[in-house]
């Protein structure tokens, strides 16, 4: 403080030019002094940055994982308003023989430009192939009041140009969406458009499908059926429709000619239940091309319909599972349907052969966690041993198989069983164990803590959790004497 002192007085005998010059010199050397001590500062990497805890966290120690992925048009990180789903395309030619392409389904409020743009929804094409890392080659813009909510699938038939059909629900404006996609161009979505433009595809009006007349009263006049989660059978030809205001499944059979279309209503016999339809799974049958079962959630109920497409009005079955059901997934063999519970914390999964709730999963972040992770998305893994559940209000993914074994064997510990390790094996992936090793094919198995590039996969990060979580445990439960630290 006196040093500047010192130059104020002596700034004040001088000429004004001759101060102001002075002046803007000192005021130039401070910042260049500040400027060395922030550039000589460590940075940190994301992997250092702690995420404050908050309630929903129950204690735990969260950092950002992964990267984000880049928009190839601006050379920026991509921005999507609320990602509910990912759909892969449907070529094969991705790495491991399947699609190359994720269509991200942006159903939030909406992106605007600028002062007069209108909020728009968008779908994100992500080429998983693109090098040095995935990247956004395309998004296609839903200015107000088109939409694009949740539901998105796609042909399995290839036409003449090597393009696919894809259909995205339409919500607001009852429509659903008809594209083409082509994975060998540059954009695969066609027709394209840019923010702030009409869209010019092509859509299916869905409006049929409402018991009421539009009215200016309710849903700014749009007939309440608000198209969500879609599915097309197996055979390409009829598509199911889950109507969220409707309480209904719309069935739209010979979609490229005739058009029928068959609603049936989701309510349990007697009730006047909302039931707010979410998400559409087909079971095809074992022979042929045709649906054997559709499944529908419900958000509304707590339940998930069965519907035979043979005799969809008088067949209707319920299976109870719980509060606000979203995003189903069967497994491979179609013998298991996955349904993710977003206000209970859970994943029911159904056996679709007797219709019924087997098995109910906790995916909290520990067993006596407060209720709030609000499960939306879930996935399983190439081998089918691991269930991937995305906990939307925690940011966090649940391992699904690893916890479920951790957690059995607490409860072993609790009673008084000595537990000495918990292993994984094996460390990084196996060659040829498909085969036991009788076979020389070098084929690599995805089954280890890290690939064979010494990359750590999702497992790996859940174990090194739990050993994070759980470093200082004892051998005996409650003892000072047998702990392991």
């Amino acid at each position: 403080m006196k040093a500047y002192k010192m130059i104020f007085m002596i700034s004040k005998q001088m000429p004004v030019f001759n101060r102001n010059l002075l002046l803007f010199a000192i005021c130039l050397f401070t910042l260049s002094a500040l400027s060395a001590i922030f550039f000589q500062l460590p940075a940190k990497s994301g992997a250092q940055v702690k995420i404050p805890e908050n309630v929903a966290t129950q204690g735990r120690s969260l950092t950002p994982a992964g990267k984000l992925i880049v928009d190839a048009a601006t050379n920026l990180p991509a921005v999507a308003p609320l990602t509910v789903d990912f759909v892969r395309s449907p070529d094969d030619s991705g790495a491991d023989g399947k699609g190359r392409f994720l269509i991200a389904v942006n159903s939030g409020f909406g992106l605007t430009f600028n002062s007069k743009s209108k909020a728009q929804q968008t779908l994100s094409v992500i080429d998983t192939e693109a090098k040095p890392e995935p990247q956004v080659v395309q998004n296609v813009y839903f200015p107000t009041p088109n939409s694009a909510n949740i539901g998105v699938t796609f042909s399995a038939e290839k036409d003449a140009d090597a393009s696919f059909t894809m259909f995205v629900a339409g919500g607001f404006e009852n429509r659903v969406w008809i594209f083409k996609f082509n994975p060998n161009e540059k954009q695969p979505i066609s027709p394209g458009n840019q923010p702030d433009t009409d869209l010019k595809a092509g859509f299916i009006d869905v409006s049929a499908f409402s018991d009421y007349a539009p009215s200016p009263y309710y849903n700014r006049n749009q007939s309440p059926v608000y198209p969500t989660g879609i599915a097309l059978s197996p055979d390409n030809t009829t598509l199911y429709v889950a109507n969220n205001l409707g309480d209904s499944l719309g069935i739209l059979q010979d979609w490229k000619g005739a058009r029928k279309i068959t609603k049936v209503s989701l309510k349990r016999r007697g009730s006047t239940q909302f039931v707010y339809p979410y998400d559409v799974e087909i079971l095809p049958e074992t022979i042929g091309g045709k649906a054997a079962k559709v499944y529908v959630s419900l958000w509304g109920d707590a339940r998930s319909a069965v519907v035979n497409p043979e005799n969809p009005a008088q067949n209707l079955k319920h299976i109870a599972v719980e509060r606000h059901p979203t995003t189903m997934i069967l497994n491979r063999d179609k013998s298991k349907l996955f349904v993710v519970n977003s206000d209970a914390d859970s994943v029911s999964v159904i056996d679709t052969a007797a219709d019924r709730v087997i098995e109910k999963i906790n995916v909290k972040l520990a067993e006596n966690a407060l209720g709030g992770m609000t499960p939306e998305g879930l996935t399983l893994s190439a081998d089918e041993k691991t269930l991937y559940v995305a906990n939307s209000h925690v940011n966090a993914v649940a391992v699904v198989w690893l916890w479920r074994q951790w957690q059995n064997l607490l409860y072993m510990r609790e009673r008084g069983v000595p537990v000495l390790g918990f292993t994984w094996y094996s460390l990084i992936d196996q060659v040829d164990w498909d085969t036991e090793l009788r076979e020389a094919n070098n084929r690599v198995n995805p089954f280890g803590l890290y690939d064979m590039n010494r990359k750590i996969r999702p497992v790996g990060e859940a174990y090194k959790q739990i050993i994070e979580e759980y470093k200082e445990i004892s051998v005996v439960p409650r003892s000072e004497i047998l702990s392991v630290t």
